[in-house]
């Protein structure tokens, strides 16, 4: 692969420094008004539109390291992110307790990084309980090489909902030239952590060198529906510390959806269910019977309905995402609705007859997500202000994309962490405990630990291969 010049900050443009972070809490009445009035003021709340009517944030990362075991072709760790200390657990509960405050129960927390698995077993442990405690989901985002059947049953007996598996090309791991290859990467974490009562993930990034490999991910991931919840496809964004920079112009939403449906089998809908920004999120559903595969959504105008009765069955019990009271409301609500979803129905389990009889009878559901993150230094204001991927910072959620753009700005802000003294500061930097803020700024980062842009301008050619 190519590698790039010593690198430079982005630009400081004026829709990245005012767009601040959420606040330390939220104190409106209802958590989902920030992000509908955000959509509506860029024109992006249809009827088919699912962020801020039935959530109020699609998911929030959680960083509680920078270090990370691989040295990505494309990653969105800044350059000195290795010689970052890793959050200390107050301050993560701290945020924690920020994220509740502003999106309150059954919040998808991402456990990221970095690789989350070079903190210690019982650190992590201590999150995912504290995170469920207070009535939120927690994933685990990991390129999976730590990440063991033990500690993942330890994780889970800890309240860890969700593990979500990163492997491509771009992690250049040692003999694994193609992701046909890599299929069997991915046949072993799903081993790894089928049984344990966690839903698997899988995320992708999208660039030239694997987009006419898509197809063939997609279809490893139809034939494992059985065992997965979530696929998620990211297009590569010029961000963070990788040698690969500009997106060649043959890697698109459209491009990448089109190898997706092809892979599968199907022509997929992607323009039924929205989430977020049409521009940087697409959604699709997809029911698999044996070989069979087919997408679960499909006639726009009847979800429309079905969004707007369930909204309004929610309004009358009082609450978001009570899917036990919602659902049967809206069924008896609106009868003649009920009998079109049913024949709808009918239809997927007519077109899946010859894959049913095969799989005796099972269908199994799959998410597809494709994820189109922006430049740090082409970020659009509609985008970053009507964002459902946020960051859990010191002075509140923020926008991935945001965030990315002036990583340092935000790591190296002094954390504040309640003791027994009273209040102190902590610093990414030092890792010390001052009793004020102390402004601190990265040392120089030693050549065995410098990674990305910087290792390729010290080194004579880039040291490819790193453990599976």
């Amino acid at each position: 692969m190519k590698t790039a010049p010593a690198p430079t900050p982005p630009p400081q443009r004026d829709d990245i420094v005012d767009l601040a972070p959420a606040g330390r809490r939220f104190t409106g009445a209802d958590r989902r008004a920030p992000l509908r009035k955000a959509l509506k003021r860029w024109g992006q709340y249809g009827p088919g539109q699912t962020a801020g009517r039935f959530y109020p944030m699609a998911c929030v990362a959680l960083e509680v390291t920078q270090r990370c075991n691989l040295d990505c072709a494309l990653c969105y760790l800044s350059d000195s992110a290795e010689m970052v200390h890793d959050v200390p657990l107050p301050v993560l509960y701290e945020r924690i307790a920020m994220l509740e405050s502003h999106y309150g129960p059954k919040t998808s927390i991402q456990i990221t990084g970095g690789d989350p698995t070079l903190r210690s077993a019982e650190d992590l442990e201590a999150i995912c309980r504290h995170i469920r405690a207070r009535g939120m989901r927690s994933c685990l985002m990991t390129n999976g090489i730590r990440a063991s059947r033990d500690l993942l049953a330890r994780l889970a007996a800890a309240g860890l909902d969700d593990v979500a598996f990163h492997v491509d090309l771009t992690q250049e791991r040692k003999g694994y030239p193609t992701e046909a290859s890599l299929n069997t990467v991915r046949e072993a974490y799903i081993a790894r952590a089928r049984g344990l009562g966690l839903r698997i993930l899988f995320n992708t990034t999208v660039f030239e060198g694997n987009l006419a490999e898509i197809p063939v991910i997609a279809g490893f991931f139809r034939a494992h529906a059985a065992a997965l919840t979530l696929v998620s496809f990211q297009l590569q964004a010029d961000t963070g510390r990788g040698v690969l920079r500009e997106r060649h112009g043959a890697v698109t939403r459209e491009s990448v959806m089109a190898a997706i449906s092809d892979g599968m089998g199907t022509t997929f809908d992607f323009d039924v269910a929205a989430v977020g920004h049409e521009a940087c999120n697409r959604y699709a559903s997809v029911l698999v019977a044996g070989d069979e595969a087919i997408s679960a959504l499909g006639n726009p105008a009847l979800f429309q309905e079905v969004f707007k009765a369930l909204e309004e069955a929610e309004r009358l019990c009082g609450g978001y995402l009570l899917r036990r009271k919602t659902i049967p409301r809206a069924a008896l609500r609106n009868p003649w609705l009920t009998l079109r979803m049913l024949g709808h129905g009918l239809k997927l389990i007519w077109r899946l007859r010859g894959g049913l009889r095969a799989s005796r009878g099972r269908v199994h559901r799959l998410s597809v997500h494709v994820h189109n993150f922006m430049d740090a230094s082409r970020l659009e204001r509609d985008r970053c202000d009507s964002c459902v991927f946020m960051v859990a910072t010191e002075d509140g959620p923020l926008s991935m994309c945001v965030h990315n753009a002036r990583r340092d700005h935000h790591l190296l802000a002094p954390a504040r962490v309640e003791t027994a003294d009273g209040i102190r500061w902590w610093s990414a930097a030092t890792g010390r405990l001052t009793e004020t803020p102390e402004a601190a700024e990265i040392p120089e980062i030693p050549a065995k630990r410098r990674k990305g842009r910087l290792r390729a301008a010290t080194l004579p050619a880039r040291s490819k291969g790193h453990p599976g």
